[in-house]
């Protein structure tokens, strides 16, 4: 059995090369011709990267000769007289240029010792003289400021209750004093004074970002819609300003603003309340009925 194996094995190998004669000749042919189209390629290549490298090196001497050309004519001194054209094309001479800023400076150093001797021969003016003109523009100043200072007390004074009412907020039919509620009149202010009046109302929490009830109001516009308002006389809308007096049922408990943080108002001291007046509101002092501050428009 085994020697039939053998002799099996070397009958197929004696077979196997005259069966694969012909193709490897082929495949050998196939493989001769890419080869040479390979080295083709490859010869190609070399050529190109070649001539790349040949134009690179002609453009990188000519940006040379083009630097080299601008450092000439940059760099070099600028001398006058007829040899200047000659000078411009020669090589810069750095001893020349040093020797030139050396001159430059020494010519600057004299200039400036001749200005100092000629400094000190200066005589000073004497004590400055305040003309006429001057102290009038002065004095002018000085009277603008005081109206500036009258003005700002004056302000002041206007937020206070118990200042009598400026001829500014005076309409052509004030209201009138009168016992008895008639359209266009005002309670008569109460003889006795309430312990502690010392009190004044300082209107300048308008400048305090905490209360800007305006903003806030543009972000929460239906907390200030308040509808219909119910006048208990029914007399209208009359615009009242600071200093004028409320019939007290204007400023009753029905028209308090309980919560003025709610509508970014700062809170009334005591004795003192927020109402609403149609869409106004009024900071209204409860023993004389004396509108403190008032905002109009402030509801809609």
């Amino acid at each position: 059995m085994r020697k039939f194996l053998i002799s099996l094995l070397l009958a197929s190998a004696a077979a196997s090369p005259a069966i694969a004669g012909p193709r490897d000749s082929s495949d050998r042919q196939q493989e001769r011709a890419d080869r040479q189209a390979a080295r083709a390629e490859r010869q190609q290549a070399r050529e190109d990267r070649q001539s790349a490298r040949e134009d690179g090196q002609s453009a990188r001497e000519q940006r040379v000769q083009v630097r080299e050309q601008r450092s000439n004519t940059s760099t070099a001194p600028q001398y006058s007289g007829p040899a200047q054209a000659d000078v411009r094309n020669q090589r810069f001479d750095r001893n020349a240029y040093r020797e030139q800023r050396q001159d430059a400076r020494q010519d600057a150093r004299a200039e400036r010792i001749e200005q100092r001797q000629g400094a000190s021969n200066y005589v000073a003016p004497g004590p400055r003289m305040v003309t006429a003109p001057r102290a009038q523009l002065r004095d002018q100043r000085i009277q603008q400021r005081e109206l500036r200072q009258q003005d700002m007390r004056e302000r002041r004074e206007l937020r206070q209750s118990t200042r009598a009412i400026p001829n500014v907020m005076r309409d052509r039919n004030p209201p009138i004093v009168s016992n008895t509620p008639r359209p266009g009149t005002q309670p008569p202010l109460r003889a006795e004074h309430r312990r502690g009046d010392n009190y004044h109302w300082d209107g300048s929490w308008r400048n305090n970002h905490r209360y800007d009830w305006q903003n806030h109001r543009r972000h929460h516009r239906s907390l200030f819609h308040l509808g219909l308002y119910f006048d208990p006389y029914g007399w209208g809308y009359q615009p009242y300003s600071i200093g004028w007096r409320l019939w007290p049922s204007y400023y009753s408990n029905r028209y308090w603003i309980n919560d003025p943080w709610q509508y970014r108002l700062p809170y009334a001291p005591p004795g003192y309340v927020w109402v609403r007046y149609w869409n106004d509101a009024m900071l209204v002092d409860t023993w004389t009925g004396t509108v403190v501050d008032v905002i109009p428009g402030f509801f809609w």
